[in-house]
């Protein structure tokens, strides 16, 4: 059975959760007209850019990830908190375009570009929301080591307060934002985030809109997982659902089923190849990507077709798990 508690006038109900006390501080700034969403490389060079989807609802990229600011009348929730090396610019734009109190940051696993900030949100009194794994590993991405310098500790101060591995809601801002566990996708903690009015999802890296994924099997994803993830997320999606990527365009159900479609083909053409006891550079010869290239294989995109292909082989042919 569900259980509930209070952070101050928000009511959170939670499934599996370990809770922490945290502070509240606010900013005060006013809003201004969001502009035209850029793909990431665009969006490095010409500093952060803004694209509302929903009233109160702001996709921020150019700063790692893409950032979801949502302001209302219980203050400013974030959806993950890019680059480190960006929080600077990227609370300026917060401030500007979600006006009122920094109160939560929810994380959709782990890696630097999009926990980078959460030390800062931290200081600005948000409480930070992850998967339990962001704890055990020290607030820093499991898959990197310990010793491996500020990427792999970026994310300490802002270690998760509340977390979960399963699912959790706050109802805030009049509407519901679920926020539920999907395992062994791009990693073993990610975490999609929906917006029940506003009709809005966040698949963080889960989803790379317009490119292929990478997929982090040293951080437990798998292409299997990747797929069953997408393939919840669709079954409650409609045509009205905006589909926000962990990296790229703002999207919708039926480029995020297309993109669904082409890991299904590209990983049955590796598997079969596979079976057929093929090794990886006949594979690559007999390019499995070819006829989603054009779709997917975007100039400077962090994945090329080749390294897809590759990732996709080395996830089918490692040994699994038996725990």
């Amino acid at each position: 059975m569900a259980q509930g508690f209070r952070i101050g006038s928000v009511w959170v109900r939670a499934f599996g959760v370990l809770l922490c006390c945290g502070s509240s501080a606010a900013l005060q700034a006013a809003p201004v007209a969001p502009e035209q969403a850029a793909k990431p490389a665009e969006a490095e060079r010409a500093g952060l850019r803004v694209q509302q989807v929903r009233a109160g609802i702001n996709v921020i990229s150019g700063g790692g990830g893409n950032v979801i600011a949502w302001s209302g009348s219980d203050g400013v929730t974030l959806i993950d908190s890019g680059l480190a090396m960006r929080s600077n610019e990227l609370f300026e734009t917060i401030a500007r375009v979600a006006p009122g109190p920094l109160r939560f940051v929810v994380n959709t696993h782990g890696h630097a570009d999009h926990t980078g900030g959460n030390e800062v949100a931290a200081r600005k009194g948000a409480t930070v929301i992850g998967h339990e794994s962001l704890r055990e590993y020290g607030g820093r991405d499991p898959a990197v080591p310990a010793d491996a310098g500020e990427g792999a500790t970026a994310a300490l101060a802002g270690r998760p307060l509340i977390t979960t591995t399963d699912t959790l809601a706050l109802n805030i801002n009049g509407d519901r934002l679920d926020v539920f566990h999907v395992a062994d996708a791009h990693t073993s903690a990610d975490i999609v985030v929906r917006w029940a009015q506003a009709d809005v999802v966040a698949l963080g890296d889960i989803y790379w809109s317009g490119q292929y994924p990478f997929i982090d099997r040293d951080g437990g994803g798998s292409l299997a997982g990747l797929v069953a993830a997408i393939e919840a997320v669709l079954a409650r999606s409609t045509s009205r659902t905006v589909v926000v990527p962990g990296h790229g365009p703002v999207s919708n159900r039926a480029e995020l089923a297309a993109y669904r479609d082409m890991l299904v083909a590209v990983g049955r053409k590796v598997r079969e190849a596979v079976e057929q006891g093929q090794l990886i550079d006949e594979i690559l010869a007999a390019h499995p990507t070819a006829e989603f290239d054009a779709r997917f294989a975007r100039p400077g995109a962090f994945v090329a077709p080749e390294d897809f292909v590759r990732n996709v082989y080395a996830d089918l042919t490692r040994a699994r798990s038996t725990r």
